[in-house]
């Protein structure tokens, strides 16, 4: 048997891939949630991150970590409640887990935290952003410094990696069923100026990502995990029109529309840049899918 991984947020998109997986390749994989409702039938064990409960024997024996929980960012509208949820449910968790290693001095050997391109702002230029540059200063910028600043408190003992996540494109969940339900009724069109980026990511290509870090195939660091394609909105929703078979017909979605209807939510939909992934390409990972075109095939074949 080969390490055992504890994961958070492994009910959602990425944490049921991932799981499946590790246990294809003889890991030990347990979950740790805020329900026993799990999709697998691995041992799972709960957690209320906001009264600092946690059933610590989800840590016996625990080599890795892969911390993936945290509220969806284009769930519900931000309110000031809903913005305080979506970085407390990713930092507090964070912290928790640390304080918790250090009660019981659990020598791990990888802490691997999702994040997420928001780190560099909800802002359209031309500027191709890498890991180093800084983190923008508006609301989904500011999250996504947080997040990671407490991923680094494990940056002491343990290996640490931090990974920038685009759109994470599947056929079932996420961002694209949504979209493409709209296209294949017709009613599908680009949102506001239709020339904001989307950083984009195929599935399979965000799993394997997590399973270099976790068989240390990379060094710890921060990677962006996102396709070498830069797409704006026009020539996504065009993509995704071209691959179900419809035509694009209506004019752009005017920003005020959007803005009235998803208020400061409406920022990260009407706003984006592109993001480069050459630093984790650098260190010898492939993306099987680099073109839209091929991604969308994949995904509706």
């Amino acid at each position: 048997m080969k390490s055992k991984v504890l994961i958070t947020g492994g009910s959602g998109l990425i944490g049921s891939r991932l799981t499946q997986k590790l246990i294809a390749n003889n890991y030990d994989v347990v979950h740790l949630t805020r329900s026993k409702n799990s999709k697998h039938d691995i041992k799972t064990y709960e957690w209320n991150w906001g009264k600092k409960e946690i059933d610590e024997n989800c840590l016996e024996n625990i080599n890795i970590i892969v911390h993936l929980a945290g509220a969806g960012i284009a769930e519900k509208p931000w309110t000031q409640k809903r913005k305080g949820t979506i970085v407390k449910s990713r930092v507090l968790t964070t912290r928790l887990l640390r304080e918790v290693i250090n009660k019981h001095k659990i020598k791990l050997n990888s802490f691997i935290s999702a994040s997420g391109i928001g780190v560099y702002g909800a802002i359209t230029n031309e500027k191709v952003y890498r890991e180093d540059d800084e983190a923008y200063n508006d609301f989904i910028g500011n999250c996504c410094k947080q997040w990671e600043k407490a991923a680094d408190l494990f940056q002491d003992d343990t290996n640490v990696y931090k990974l920038r996540l685009g759109i994470v494109l599947d056929r079932n969940e996420g961002a694209l069923p949504k979209m493409s339900s709209m296209i294949r009724k017709g009613l599908g069109s680009p949102l506001g100026p239709g020339n904001q980026y989307m950083p984009w990511v195929h599935i399979d290509d965000a799993v394997n990502a997590f399973m270099n870090t976790i068989e240390n195939k990379i060094n710890p660091g921060t990677y962006n995990v996102v396709s070498s394609q830069h797409c704006n909105n026009k020539e996504f929703t065009t993509a995704i029109g071209n691959a179900l078979n419809r035509r694009i017909r209506l004019p752009n979605v005017p920003s005020f529309v959007i803005k009235f209807i998803y208020g400061e939510l409406a920022d990260i939909l009407l706003e984006g840049s592109r993001v480069s992934n050459e630093k984790i390409k650098s260190q010898g990972f492939d993306f099987k899918y680099d073109l839209i075109e091929d991604a969308l095939s994949e995904i509706y074949s």
